[in-house]
């Protein structure tokens, strides 16, 4: 599937807007950047859960892909194996 992808810094942008939009409260970087990046391919779910996973450069183990938590979460459900 042919999908344009939102690059890391135009989720980083979007994941501080995020941030900031939710009065600056810290501890919510992860749930920030996954919905920037969900935000950003506007892609429905199940189309979601079939891409590969992006790889973050730099990323310090805090940052998930939205495809890693669409995955999961169908996968809860028993959608997906």
């Amino acid at each position: 599937m042919q999908v344009k992808r939102p690059t890391e810094a135009q989720i980083r942008e979007r994941a501080y807007k995020i941030f900031l939009e939710r009065g600056r409260k810290h501890g919510h970087e992860t749930d920030d950047w996954i919905q920037a990046e969900y935000e950003l391919m506007q892609l429905p779910i199940d189309k979601i859960a079939e891409l590969d996973p992006p790889k973050i450069n730099g990323s310090k183990g805090h940052k998930k892909s939205v495809i890693h938590v669409v995955r999961a979460a169908l996968s809860m459900i028993g959608m997906r194996k």
